[in-house]
Parts: C-alpha cells; sequence; structure tokens
C-alpha cells in the first residue's frame, strides 16, 4: 500500500502542474493583432487677415511642436507633413493631393489671433469618405515661443488620435484576404469602375453585386446619364451594402451679374443632363452703371444687350472648379426717352467669346467670372471708341486700348469682364 502511495505522487504532481500550466495560458491574453497607423496628410497655414499675427518662422516653430506631440501620442497616425506653400480649398482637390501624397486622411490646422489664439481644425477620412473634424478652438493666452517645447495641444491632438485609430492589417499580414459579396445600391444603369477590370453596371433595381477581399480599401467611381459623377474611397471591413448617392444633373442655371464696368445683367443657361454643353440667355442693361473706364463715375444709356452663348464646360461635373468656353452673337436694342424699342445704331449687333469659371461657394451657390472680349458691327467706328473718353487712351487713330476698331465697320472691346453668383437648379 505505501509502494502504490508512492508511485501516486509524482504522477499527481505532473497532473496539478499541468494543470497550473494550462491555467496560466488561459489567463494569458491572446496577442494582439497587426496593427497599421493611418498615414496623415498634415499641413498647418496662417488664418485670417494679415497673417493671422505670425510670422513665417514662428509657423514652421508651431508645426514643429503640434508634429511632436502627435507623434508622442499612443496609436497616433503617421504625418505626412505637407512642404509647398498653398493646400487647394475644394475638398476634392485636397483628397487629390492627399492621395498623391500616400496619404489616406488630411489635417488642416489653421493658427490665427496673436495673444488669443484661435485655432480652426478640418480634417478628412478618404477610406470613409467622411469629414471628421471641423471646428475652432478658443485660447485665452498665446502660444509661448520661448517654451513652445511644453505644448501639447491637448484641444486637437486627442480628437485627432481618436478619430483616426491604427487599422487592423490582417488584409496585408495574415495571407489573402475573406472574400466578402458586396452590393451597390445606385440607380438603374449605372456604371461603377474601378472595383474589377470591367465596369460594374447595376440592374433594373439599381443594384450590382461583386465578391471583393475584405478587409482592404477600394476606390470608386459611379456614373449615369442624367446624374452627378460621384467618387468615393472605402474601407470594406465586412460590409454587405453600399449606398452610392447619385444626384440629378442640373438642366438649368441663373446668373446674376456685372458686366463691363457693373452694369447689371441676368442670363439663363440651359444644358442637357450629363452632357457638357450649354446654351445661355442674357440681358444686360446699360441704363445705371459704375463706369471706372469713362471719364465720369456713373453711366447712364437708354441700352440693353442680349446675348444668346453656345458653350462646353472643359471640366467634370463632379469637380468643385470649372471652366468653360463659349461663342455667340449680342444685339443691343435703345429705349429713347419718348421713344418706341429699336435696335441702337451705332453697335447693332456683334459676337461674343467667353471663357470664365465657376467657383463653389455654398449648397448650389457657386461665383463666376469671365472674360468677354466682343466684336462688334458698327457703321462708325471712330464714335465708337469715342464714346469710352480719352482716359488711359493712347489717342491714336487705333482708338483707346483697350477698344480698338477696325474700319470701316468693324469695333472691338477686348477686356470686357463679367462677374456674379450663379444659383443651380
Amino acid at each position: 500500500m505505501k509502494r502504490q502511495t508512492a508511485c501516486l505522487i509524482p504522477v499527481l504532481f505532473l497532473l496539478a502542474q499541468g494543470a497550473l500550466c494550462a491555467q496560466d495560458q488561459a489567463a494569458s491574453p491572446a496577442p494582439a493583432p497587426d496593427k497599421a497607423p493611418r498615414r496623415l496628410l498634415f499641413v498647418m497655414e496662417k488664418g485670417g487677415l494679415f497673417g493671422g499675427g505670425y510670422s513665417d518662422n514662428e509657423m514652421i516653430v508651431l508645426k514643429r511642436s503640434f508634429l511632436t506631440a502627435l507623434s508622442e501620442a499612443d496609436d497616433a497616425p503617421t504625418p505626412i507633413d505637407y512642404s509647398l506653400k498653398s493646400f487647394p480649398s475644394p475638398v476634392s482637390d485636397r483628397n487629390r493631393v492627399a492621395r498623391e501624397a500616400g496619404a489616406d486622411c488630411w489635417l488642416v490646422v489653421k493658427v490665427s489671433g496673436g495673444g488669443s489664439p484661435s485655432i480652426n481644425v478640418v480634417s478628412f477620412d478618404l477610406l470613409y469618405n467622411i469629414k471628421t473634424l471641423d471646428f475652432t478652438a478658443s485660447r485665452h493666452e498665446g502660444f509661448s515661443m520661448l517654451d513652445i517645447y511644453r505644448e501639447r495641444w491637448d484641444d486637437v491632438v486627442p480628437l485627432v488620435v481618436k478619430k483616426y485609430p491604427p487599422l487592423i492589417s490582417r488584409a496585408y499580414s495574415r495571407g489573402p484576404p475573406a472574400p466578402v459579396t458586396l452590393t451597390l445600391l445606385a440607380v438603374p444603369g449605372a456604371t461603377i469602375t474601378g472595383l474589377s477590370p470591367k465596369p460594374l453596371v447595376a440592374g433594373r433595381d439599381g443594384k450590382v453585386s461583386i465578391d471583393l477581399p475584405s478587409p482592404a480599401p477600394y476606390s470608386l467611381r459611379a456614373t449615369a446619364f442624367g446624374y452627378i459623377p460621384t467618387s468615393m474611397n472605402i474601407y470594406l471591413d465586412g460590409q454587405t451594402d453600399l449606398p452610392l448617392p447619385l444626384a440629378r444633373s442640373p438642366w438649368l442655371r441663373l446668373d446674376a451679374a456685372f458686366q463691363d464696368g457693373f452694369f447689371p445683367g441676368a442670363s439663363a443657361n440651359f444644358s442637357i443632363p450629363s452632357l457638357p454643353f450649354f446654351a445661355r440667355i442674357g440681358l444686360t442693361s446699360f441704363r445705371i452703371g459704375v463706369a471706372l473706364n469713362q471719364d465720369q463715375i456713373l453711366a447712364s444709356l437708354p441700352l440693353s444687350q442680349l446675348t444668346f452663348i453656345l458653350g462646353m464646360y472643359l471640366s467634370p461635373e463632379d469637380t468643385g472648379t470649372r471652366w468653360y468656353l463659349g461663342a455667340g452673337p449680342t444685339l443691343r436694342v435703345s429705349f429713347p426717352s419718348g421713344g418706341s424699342f429699336v435696335v441702337d445704331n451705332l453697335l447693332p449687333f456683334g459676337v461674343q467669346l467667353v471663357a470664365g469659371g465657376e467657383f463653389p461657394v455654398a449648397g448650389r451657390l457657386r461665383a463666376f467670372a469671365e472674360l468677354t472680349p466682343t466684336g462688334y458691327y458698327t457703321p462708325q467706328p471712330d464714335l465708337f471708341v469715342a464714346s469710352f473718353g480719352t482716359s488711359g487712351g493712347n489717342g491714336g487713330k487705333s482708338g483707346t486700348f483697350p477698344y480698338i476698331n477696325f474700319p470701316p465697320t468693324f469695333a472691338v472691346d477686348l477686356f470686357e469682364i463679367r462677374i456674379g453668383l450663379r444659383w443651380i437648379l
């Protein structure tokens, strides 16, 4: 009996040791998955008027301070310093610059205020195609440049780190990702490119599906006749549905403008959705205006000018800034006091060229500027030039620059300018 007990002691000891090892293994945490830090394109600019109260050298010091505070934060994105002087304003252009720099998000910090700094922060996530930060932080005390190494940027850096946690990089470090069937929700007939070698076409229900490795980042572009194209950057991590917002392409744009010395005018621009061409009908009144190019300050003429322009946009419809060209006939009509409507005798008609650009302001509102040189038929070209006065002119037979006559029946106004606001319906 003593022998049997003696033999069981080593066995029980080994079993107890194995149980303790198993318990320790169960209690020890599993190894953390590999993580890949986000890549953040960082831009710091002067805000406000007159450079925001900071010199170029002070801005360099502030930028270094911010990058240091960001690099010392746990799980912070990897900053990519933007070294060029100016960062574009439209979000689409900023996204393009970030992608070209190898970043998957961008951050713009504008500092202004001097003694009472104001810090404006805007950030965008390219992977999820959303604006993540847009706020302004105010401080009661200025930056201490002598002790700038103590600056922690606690009102900005923690928010940036929270918005851009590291991505689990198993898609890149653990073999091929698992396929996921992604259903794209668009409009019937929409074409989606960027996800496969051949374009995907949505069916009658506006849906189309594709098997994609997940998790992984993707870029796509969706187009459909009658709709404004849309481009997206996504990070696919198990999602099965992805809505593609496609807004209808506008067919009418209304202008309120000032032309050639701030004479008021209005026009309507008609277009075929999804095509770059447009037609414009416009009216400019010369009843009252500021004529900076004349001997007098104010001008009032019983004239109005009708224009009909055919043109073409040179930029895609989904870009922030769009450039365009056009040309068409003009007709000047006169409304003399006590008289009836007649075609102007001095400048009855002509041909106008248009080269312009429109720029986003807010929502559907755009600002635009156009150079509209115009050639006029006139039976009295010398009288045409004389009507513009002599201030700044060359006094020669060719006319007062930039108003040039070509006897006997032609005259040109080289630098007509048209500026205004455009409402997209």
